[in-house]
């Protein structure tokens, strides 16, 4: 204690200079770096396209590969294991796919329902469902020829090019064979706008490496989901508010509806891209509805849907699943009709 009753401090107890501290707190941050080196590697790689990708994506596979060498991600790797997530980190490169379409394919003969004989309906895909499934399962909800699968099998932020964060490939073929669907409306696409991993010349979107290897993936993801006898309606991408994403999205709707076109009877593409328009042949975040008066149909991100969007992406499909099958009493009245030739109000 000093004169004023106060604790001293022991002169023994050193503060650690600022310095010190720093330094410890970089060498830190730098093990915990190498620690989860492959976790950050493959989320740079799940980044938009674009310079930020490009970069992160150098830095983290450096890093990365330094972790490697020294093992110094075998902790991560074990804990893991044990969780029973090893796949975690895994980047997937070429696929062992193939698509079967025949060269001149027989038609199917078109199937009929009724309530005696419900045609089983599967939802799936990615963030771009969500808002037509509800819509679309009201609509049919007292509809006894027609019988859904359970809840809408969505996968947010997944795609074809991508299937270390998510993979379709492993995973449609099991519900397939669990589910067992006459009829599959899925979409996949607004998140595959990206180069590929592991695959020569793919690795920027557009090549024609890339345009090859996305026609062998949305090819092979039809085959699987009618591998087992059933159909399926592919929705193509929307018109984005974003002209680069716009661009990138119109050249993948291009190779959707050819591999559709290949599986004719079996594979009936929905063209969603012009149906959301304006007049001027604009992206449209408003249009009209039923009764020509304008509505928003997007969402804020310029990407998603609002409900007069969602409804007239389940009028297209209930136009398609009539163009695959005989099921009665599955009709629509048009959401909306042309655009007026009017502004499009924000």
């Amino acid at each position: 204690m000093d004169e004023h009753g106060l604790p001293q401090q022991d002169p023994r107890r050193r503060t650690m200079p600022a310095g010190h501290v720093l330094v410890a707190l970089f060498i830190g941050l730098v093990v915990a770096a190498l620690l989860n080196a492959q976790g950050m590697h493959k989320q740079a790689l799940s980044k938009g396209p674009g310079v930020g990708r490009d970069i992160a994506g150098t830095l983290t596979a450096a890093l990365a590969g330094v972790s490697g060498v020294f093992q110094i991600d075998q902790p991560r790797k074990l804990l893991k294991a044990a969780l029973g997530r090893s796949g975690d980190d895994k980047l997937v490169g070429k696929l062992a796919i193939t698509a079967k379409a025949p060269a001149a394919p027989t038609v199917p003969t078109k199937p009929v329902y009724s309530a005696a004989k419900p045609m089983s309906l599967y939802l799936t895909g990615d963030s771009l469902i969500t808002d037509p499934a509800p819509v679309l399962l009201d609509k049919i909800s007292t509809n006894p020829a027609i019988k859904p699968l359970g809840l809408t099998d969505v996968h947010a932020a997944t795609g074809l090019v991508q299937p270390e964060i998510f993979n379709w490939f492993e995973y449609l073929p099991q519900q397939i064979k669990a589910l067992k669907p006459d009829m599959t409306v899925a979409t996949f696409g607004a998140n595959d706008g990206l180069g590929f991993t592991g695959v020569a010349g793919a690795d920027e979107f557009g090549t024609p490496a890339w345009l090859a290897e996305y026609a062998r993936r949305v090819g092979g993801v039809m085959d699987l989901i009618t591998a087992k006898g059933g159909q399926l309606v592919m929705l193509g991408l929307p018109i984005p508010r974003d002209p680069a994403l716009a661009a990138r999205w119109a050249k993948m709707n291009v190779i959707q509806k050819s591999e559709a076109t290949k599986r004719k009877g079996l594979v009936a593409y929905v063209d969603l891209f012009d149906k959301f328009k304006d007049a001027k042949g604009r992206y449209a975040d408003f249009l009209p509805d039923s009764n020509r008066q304008l509505q928003r149909a997007r969402s804020s991100d310029g990407i998603h849907y609002e409900s007069l969007g969602a409804t007239i992406v389940t009028d297209a499909i209930i136009e398609a699943i009539n163009s695959l099958a005989t099921v009665p009493g599955l009709g629509a009245e048009p959401a909306a009709g042309a655009a007026p030739p009017s502004t499009n109000p924000t």
